[in-house]
């Protein structure tokens, strides 16, 4: 590029790549035909097979579809050396992933999302019950189930016969051709008995609709994830559902059970519902493999914005959750010490190099520091909870057995929530 154009702006220039992968160039419309022709043949032999063809992968942007709109799209900054290119990924579903988390979202509940890269680890037994644990409290709760390929909270929390007509799959589907109404919002929700108080409200991802018609199932779901007909991406369709849901119960308290690992979708509970995110980790290398990927690209989200900036504030919304914990001190501190080298290589601010100037505004925390994001809530291992059927085996696990597994949890959880509603006044 600096061969055919040394005094290239690149803060004018976008990559853009298509969901088959392959990479498009614009410039700006001042750039002369010969380094137009010159980059064409150059950037089409070296992407090979990534290339549109020799006449396509550059173009000036007053002859793009696009036009001048396509500098205000979401955009990603990779480096090479010192210079950042701003890339626009055209995906499949939308670009949840790589739009900045509106901080000035519509008012509501607290909210808190539980994640974990794989099933199993004991995230939907402690979300439904801490649920249980604030309604115990006198608060309401409703739990919101986004886990659609891999349902559960229907079944765990609600007697078949006791479950409403209609789940989280339908409401997306039904909002795809604008049908979706304040009545359906109300045919969403069902109270539990899992608690002997009222309060414990589910959103199921199917309700009793879906049971009846089985075999539409997996059709609902290849659509549930589309765009809306006025361009709305998963994220946003989600934050109406969720207002229409809020506005039925009134909960005090939102929990959110994710879809687990690196899907588009994933997208929306982390960064776009204005939550708490916790995730829910074992310490083996697998598990931080996949929470590489994760906050490596989130850190070029937290990179646009810069040090300090609010743009990039939400990761202060991040924790960490040590399942199948032994609960011992060496076995937290491995922990820790694993997760702090994921979260220093990737969504923690570097360290100024005189370690002074600006080391109060960026957002960094010493390895041991028990307040970091990556310092974990422990939840002790516990053959009491191993294929944990709440429906049935609650009333015989018994109280102590609950706060001796999820008691640390529960605290982190407490915590977090009594600061919420102290900023909320």
């Amino acid at each position: 590029m600096r061969s055919v154009e040394p005094t290239a702006d690149f803060s004018r220039l976008r990559v853009v790549r298509d969901m088959h992968g392959r990479l498009y160039l614009t410039v700006p419309d001042d750039w002369p035909q010969p380094a137009l022709d010159t980059l064409r043949e150059q950037l089409h032999q070296a992407l090979g097979p990534f290339s549109p063809g020799r006449n396509n992968g550059v173009a000036r942007c007053s002859e793009t579809l696009a036009g001048e709109a396509l500098y205000r799209e979401p955009s990603l900054v990779q480096w090479v050396g010192d210079t950042g290119v701003h890339l626009v990924e055209r995906r499949a579903m939308g670009q949840d992933w790589v739009l900045q988390p509106d901080p000035c979202q519509t008012a509501h509940p607290p909210r808190f999302v539980f994640h974990s890269l794989k099933g199993g680890v004991g995230r939907s037994t402690a979300l439904m019950l801490w649920g249980r644990e604030l309604v115990r409290q006198g608060r309401t709760v409703l739990l919101v189930d986004l886990d659609l390929e891999a349902p559960g909270l229907g079944a765990h929390m609600l007697p078949e016969q006791s479950r409403p007509e209609y789940g989280v799959l339908d409401w997306l589907v039904e909002d795809l051709v604008g049908n979706t109404c304040p009545d359906l919002a109300a045919d969403m929700v069902a109270e539990s008995t899992l608690v002997d108080r009222p309060g414990l409200w589910l959103a199921p991802a199917l309700g009793r609709t879906a049971a009846e018609h089985s075999e539409s199932a997996l059709a609902k779901l290849a659509r549930a994830y589309l765009e809306g007909e006025d361009g709305s991406g998963f994220a946003v369709r989600l934050q109406h559902m969720l207002g229409a849901l809020e506005a039925e119960v009134k909960p005090d308290v939102v929990l959110i059970d994710s879809r687990a690992g690196l899907h588009e979708t994933v997208a929306a509970p982390l960064l776009h519902l204005g939550a708490e995110v916790f995730f829910f980790a074992v310490d083996v290398p697998a598990t931080w493999e996949g929470y590489r990927y994760l906050f490596a690209h989130l850190a070029q989200l937290a990179s646009v914005g810069g040090s300090g900036s609010t743009d990039a504030q939400w990761r202060t919304r991040f924790h960490m959750v040590q399942a199948r914990s032994t609960m011992r001190e060496e076995d937290k501190h491995r922990f820790a010490s694993s997760s702090y080298g994921v979260w220093v290589d990737t969504l923690y601010d570097a360290v100024p190099s005189d370690g002074v100037n600006g080391l109060d505004i960026a957002f960094t925390f010493d390895e041991r520091d028990p307040e970091a994001p990556h310092w974990p809530f422990g939840i002790l291992r516990s053959e009491h909870f191993e294929a944990f059927n709440p429906m049935e085996q609650l009333a015989d696990v018994g109280e102590s057995a609950i706060r001796e597994a999820f008691g640390e949890l529960f605290e982190g959880l407490q915590s977090c929530l009594s600061l919420l509603e102290e900023e909320a006044g």
